[in-house]
């Protein structure tokens, strides 16, 4: 059953980093002149959302916003965003629900019983800044959490920096081809110990507009904490690493865990929240060790925590440090510099006592190019949504918060200062509408990370999400190109007699 829900809101946005995929196709290399190109606007779109649903008694949902476009500069009547399920090569994709307008966001209920990922795709006008989210609240008794997830665009390469092999502790890496050719892909595996020869992770097949779903457990059996490498040799595939835990028969929570950045000497991962438990995971996958210095982004600014300051990542291991106690009850994000490239996550875990806890994931993640939405945030029923917000550098930073009303309009905007190196955490105000939609521009671009935040509880205990705020992709380099193809002859001039 489809439920779609509409609001509407144009804001206007710069140019986004390129992040989805644009239908264009380079000419060869040497018509190509020595120059810089133009910014063309996305032309072709497409993200996926992984895996929605599975789960009978679990309320799943996806929502869809096209940001790009002002009023009048589209089409009268745009090509709609089609949301198709990823039922393989030999089945043509049924069209769960179409979104028709820029920004309009649209959302709708996903009932199954079946665990199933969808393509969300967007040709012409509605192509640029194109965003779309996943839901899921489980209310147990097998599985209990509330869990968001950015749909992402397929791409050549994925790091993940979470979950584990214990027992309990059940990881799925989803890898989505929503291409109508086969995928081959290639995925890496390191833990607490080293490098993980795991079984069948080389030439995996995943089949056009098809699926392909590995467990953490069966790779790397009894890990304690587990980094992902996901790398396509042929095509491109979009992949998401799911997490869901137990305790015997009592549920512990489910998240998925967010891409991280590629490793790098340079790295924040924003939006540690102000409570629960508190990791820090560390992967540093070449052959040399790592020293990285470790610095936390707080409301006074930046500072070390006592004791951990500087850490050694044995090289080709996953490190896990706590910050809970550095951090104390104040939402940071945390700045890592390192001599040789690493990425990472924090691990949080809300446990109240005698009561179930919830776990979510943040994790590194390059600064906002542009404006970024954050399309499916909750509050009433014991819940509260609130966005994390930090700069990366030592000058302050402005960003502009959209909160959408109910009717479609901005029903709140706030202009936040955030001080050089410091954390702002901004309490996002519920409407009449059924999810919390706010979209996130930053005046200057490359300056602040942000993170959205989910936390409350119900009647058995905690519910807690994380979701770090990624820019969607509004335009597309073009280069110039030259009027004719060379032909290698030298320019007419007088003949040698």
């Amino acid at each position: 059953m489809i439920r779609p829900v509409a609001t509407a809101l144009w804001v206007p946005v710069g140019v986004a980093a390129v992040l989805g995929i644009a239908a264009f196709v380079g000419p060869p290399e040497s018509v190509v002149r020595e120059r810089p190109g133009r910014d063309e606007p996305v032309v072709r779109s497409t993200l996926v959302c992984p895996y929605v649903g599975g789960e009978p008694r679990a309320s799943s949902h996806i929502g869809v916003l096209p940001l790009g476009g002002a009023p009048g500069e589209e089409a009268a009547e745009p090509e709609p965003v089609d949301v198709q399920a990823l039922t393989g090569p030999d089945e043509e994709p049924a069209t769960l629900f179409s979104a028709t307008a820029a920004g309009a966001l649209t959302a709708a209920e996903v009932e199954t019983d079946d665990a199933s990922g969808y393509a969300v795709r967007a040709v012409g006008a509605l192509a640029p800044g194109l965003a779309a989210e996943q839901t899921m609240a489980a209310p147990g008794p097998d599985l209990r959490g509330l869990v968001t997830g950015r749909c992402t665009g397929p791409a050549r390469e994925h790091w993940f920096v979470g979950g584990s092999g214990e027992v309990g502790r059940r990881g799925r890496l989803v890898l989505s081809n929503p291409t109508s050719v086969p995928a081959v892909v290639d995925v890496s595996v390191w833990d607490e110990s080293g490098p993980v020869d795991a079984p069948a992770t080389q030439d995996i097949a995943v089949p056009a507009r098809g699926q392909q779903i590995l467990l953490l457990d069966a790779l790397d059996p009894g890990a304690e904490r587990i980094g992902v490498q996901v790398s396509a040799s042929q095509g491109r595939v979009a992949a998401a690493l799911e997490v869901r835990e137990t305790d015997e028969l009592a549920p512990q929570g489910v998240t998925f865990v967010p891409t991280a950045a590629a490793p790098s000497t340079d790295i924040v991962v924003p939006g540690v929240p102000a409570h629960g438990e508190r990791t820090l995971r560390i992967l540093a996958p070449g052959d040399t060790d790592a020293i990285v210095s470790l610095r936390l982004l707080g409301p006074e600014g930046p500072f070390s925590p006592v004791d951990q300051n500087v850490v050694t990542v044995t090289g080709g291991t996953v490190l896990e440090v706590p910050i809970g106690d550095g951090a104390g009850e104040v939402a940071v994000s945390v700045a890592l510099e390192s001599d040789e490239p690493v990425t990472a996550a924090v691990r949080v875990v809300d446990a109240p006592s005698d009561e179930l806890p919830d776990l979510a994931y943040t994790a590194a993640t390059e600064p906002l190019a542009g404006a970024a939405p954050a399309l499916l945030g909750r509050a009433g029923s014991g819940l509260t949504t609130r966005l994390l917000l930090s700069t990366v550098g030592a000058s302050a930073a402005r960003v502009q918060v959209w909160t959408l009303a109910a009717d479609g309009t901005v029903g709140e905007e706030q202009t936040v200062d955030v001080a050089g190196g410091s954390t702002v955490p901004v309490e996002v105000a519920a409407g009449d509408d059924p999810w919390v939609t706010v979209v996130v521009e930053p005046a200057e671009p490359g300056t602040v990370v942000v993170t959205r935040e989910i936390v409350g509880s119900d009647d058995d205990g905690a519910l807690l999400d994380l979701m770090p705020l990624v820019a969607p992709a509004v335009s597309v380099q073009v280069p110039e190109v030259a009027g004719e193809l060379p032909t290698g002859l030298a320019p007419a001039g007088p003949i040698a007699r």
